[in-house]
């Protein structure tokens, strides 16, 4: 029994290593279950951290576009800090303007006039190259002819006086005009004798009672007749007759010994060498009528000059009469002979002349291109025009209102013959106040006195 006691003790010896096992395999499990757990945990820290960094990144990605294509972009301002910045804008973008009564404008005697210009050459307001002298465009001027000889009766136009073509500016008297309307008339009427005659044989021929010789004179005698009514009838139109009262000649008693003179050409007569009374014959000149809307100027050349003027270049010319005022024109003739004592040639500068503002025979200065200072102008304005306000230099610009003016500050050059040439401020054609400037000036500084 012993052993069999000792046996079964000796079966179960392996027991212990089982439950050693058993125990072991069970904490084995549960270190496996903890690091799968911690396993788990990393991964999803790993995960979080992968989802954050993405989302960061994809933040910092979209705040940086905005950023880059927004640059540029104006920010409104905010209202509390923006309150003054309209003012600001319109100061320095709007002219002051001061507005004064119709009454007081009358009072002050405001007067306005467009600015000027003047040529500008090494720094002279004037700048003239030479000097020059207008005369009329002979190429449109024409004399008002007699063809006639006789008296004079009168004389319709005075100098200077503006006229049209096909009007009457003299009657003369004269037996040559009724003695070529007597020769007229007689042409007519045998012209119809002839004309009578040639029927007459036709109808004769017809019946065998006339030769055809003869019928070939009464064409010749026919024809011949009708030559010289139409040279009778040009010799009263050159005389002066128009083709009306050619016409309406049919007897003696309507024989006139007054022929008209019409002006050829419409402008304005420029000179007149007969009064009424005279005696005058054939081809007298009466009157001389000119279109002044054109007129040359003949300018003086000099010698060491004649090299740089040529024909078709631009000339300036400017009048003490009309200061602030530059008329163009260009060089149409140059004399080919040197005067010898002035050592100059005649240069012929061709010009508009609106208003008829240049007079025949008026002294004017010419500036050409070739030589310089023709087209260097620069605006001028009177003294009278500028007032100081504020240690500024400004002149009153008259505006589309009635009776408003702008203030505008000018840079001038020095004063030369009571003008300022305007560096600043101003261009040719602006109307500014000429006279009464110092009234605006007054009413200015009562608004805004000077601090």
């Amino acid at each position: 029994m012993s052993n069999t006691t000792e046996a079964k003790p000796e079966e179960r010896q392996p027991a212990p290593p089982e439950s050693d096992t058993t125990v072991k395999s069970g904490s084995e499990k549960a270190i496996s279950r903890s690091t799968s757990r911690r396993t788990n945990r990393t991964a999803m820290v790993a995960i979080i951290a992968v989802v954050g960094t993405t989302a960061a990144l994809s933040l910092f990605w979209l705040f940086w576009r905005s950023g880059s294509g927004g640059a540029g972009r104006p920010v409104p301002t905010p209202r509390n800090m923006g309150a003054e910045q309209p003012s600001s804008t319109a100061s320095s973008t709007e002219e002051a303007t001061i507005s004064i009564e119709p009454v007081a404008a009358t009072r002050a005697g405001i007067k306005t006039e467009p600015v000027g210009e003047s040529l500008v050459a090494g720094g002279d307001l004037t700048g003239q190259a030479t000097t020059g002298v207008v005369q009329a465009n002979a190429y449109r001027t024409t004399p008002v002819i007699s063809l006639v000889e006789g008296i004079l009766r009168q004389v319709k136009a005075e100098l200077g006086q503006s006229v049209t073509r096909g009007q009457t500016m003299a009657v003369v008297f004269s037996d040559e005009l009724a003695m070529a309307q007597s020769r007229y008339l007689n042409a007519v009427a045998e012209l119809d004798e002839h004309h009578k005659h040639h029927v007459r044989t036709v109808r004769l021929v017809e019946i065998g009672a006339a030769s055809r010789e003869e019928l070939e004179q009464a064409t010749t005698k026919l024809k011949t007749a009708q030559s010289e009514i139409a040279s009778q009838r040009q010799r009263l139109m050159l005389l002066g007759l128009s083709a009306s009262r050619i016409a309406q000649l049919k007897s003696a008693a309507q024989l006139s010994s007054e022929v008209s003179l019409p002006a050829p050409v419409s402008g304005t007569v420029i000179s007149r060498a007969a009064n009424p009374g005279e005696v005058i014959a054939a081809d007298k000149e009466i009157l001389r009528i000119a279109d002044l809307s054109s007129v040359w100027v003949m300018g003086q050349v000099y010698e060491k000059d004649l090299g740089k003027v040529m024909v078709g270049s631009g000339a300036s010319v400017t009048s003490d009469s009309y200061k602030g005022r530059v008329f163009r024109g260009r060089v149409s003739f140059i004399d080919p002979t040197l005067d010898p004592t002035t050592r100059t040639a005649q240069a012929r500068i061709e010009l508009a002349n609106p208003g008829q503002a240049l007079k025949i025979g008026m002294f004017v200065n010419v500036a050409f291109a070739a030589v310089g200072g023709a087209e260097s102008t620069a605006p001028v304005i009177p003294k009278s025009a500028v007032q100081n306000i504020n240690n500024l230099q400004v002149v009153f610009v008259e505006t589309a209102t009635p009776n408003t003016y702008a203030m505008r500050p000018v840079k001038l050059s020095l004063e030369i013959n009571g003008q300022y040439q305007v560096r600043e401020g101003l261009t040719v054609g602006d109307r500014i106040v000429t006279e009464g400037s110092f009234l605006l000036r007054a009413e200015w500084l009562k608004m805004k006195p000077a601090r």
